[in-house]
């Protein structure tokens, strides 16, 4: 017999935020390998996740994507629908807390370790055996409880002493899961933000203004607060004194820095340096900033601001 299966409120809000931030993660890096590891992580999430469960020839299947698991009945003791005390102290100790399901290995006080093939915590059924004791969470918990002891024999008095499961009264177990989902997100962050490499940014040229397309912090050069003829070409090899010692605003890891920095030289200016070796030097002039941008073709750059603006104020 087959039994369906489905999501609890928890397993959609949890499942749907980290694709939401793996996918702004992927967007905003512009990072083949951001967008790799996010879709990895959906995939196997999904593969692993229960997709129904079946009950034949003494086994339960549980029906996933990267394939079939199959716990044996030959030995079991008990069957029953889940309990609020299965759940006391809940401790998740190699599995998946909430995308796509609860799976893997898990602790509580009462069931010991576990094994979960779960998507819905607030209907469930636990089978115990003589070498293992596992959830799941059928739709139909009735139909499931009656096709397991239709298939082997199994004492009734188990599932007639049990109460069904008060979701309220598990919050230790709600905790956890939802620690777990914090804490992935949490990664993701520190993933994105150590793996941010988004190359030299664009920009828009006119006869009036250069506007920088950076993703946090885009700005806008007005011609007239730019020291057209003192723009240059610098390296921080040769020119020490430009090289950034100290974030004051903005964003910096170990592939790309953009926001408001202090240098060497004491000066502070605004910089997006994707860890090139040239940089062009646009200096402020009146309340302009002085900027340093990387640039492709810093040469060509340079040529193309100074044609295109003249080195005269205007």
């Amino acid at each position: 017999m087959y039994f369906s299966v489905s999501y609890d409120a928890a397993v959609k809000v949890i499942s749907t935020a980290i694709i939401g931030i793996l996918a702004v993660v992927a967007l905003a890096s512009q990072s083949s390998m951001a967008l790799a590891v996010g879709a990895l992580i959906v995939l196997l999430s999904f593969a692993w996740s229960p997709r129904g469960y079946q009950v034949e020839n003494r086994a339960i299947l549980v029906n996933r994507l990267a394939g079939k698991a199959r716990i044996r009945l030959d030995d079991v003791r008990e069957v029953r629908e889940t309990t609020s005390d299965d759940f006391n102290g809940c401790i998740r100790l190699f599995g998946n807390g909430g995308v796509f399901g609860y799976y893997g290995l898990f602790r509580t006080t009462k069931l010991g370790k576990s094994t979960w093939y779960l998507t819905n915590r607030k209907r469930s059924v636990v089978v115990v055996t003589g070498s293992k004791t596992a959830l799941f969470s059928p739709d139909d918990i009735e139909g499931f409880l009656a096709a397991i002891r239709a298939s082997v024999p199994v004492s009734e008095a188990p599932m007639n002493r049990a109460a069904p499961h008060d979701q309220s009264r598990s919050p230790r177990c709600i905790g956890m899961i939802i620690g777990g989902a914090v804490g992935l997100v949490a990664l993701i962050v520190v993933a994105f933000a150590l793996l941010y490499s988004p190359g030299p940014p664009s920009y828009t040229l006119t006869s009036d203004a250069l506007t920088i397309h950076d993703r946090f912090y885009p700005v806008t050069l007005s011609r007239a607060n730019v020291d057209v003829g003192g723009m240059r070409v610098v390296s921080f090899a040769g020119d020490p004194e430009w090289r950034p010692v100290e974030r004051t605003n903005g964003f910096a890891n170990g592939h790309y820095k953009a926001g408001t920095f202090r240098l060497a030289g004491g000066q502070n200016v605004r910089m997006y340096w994707a860890e090139g070796k040239q940089l062009v030097l646009l200096p402020g002039k009146g309340n302009g900033t002085t900027v340093l941008l990387e640039t492709p073709d810093p040469d060509k750059f340079t040529a193309a601001v100074k044609q295109v603006w003249g080195t005269a104020s205007p």
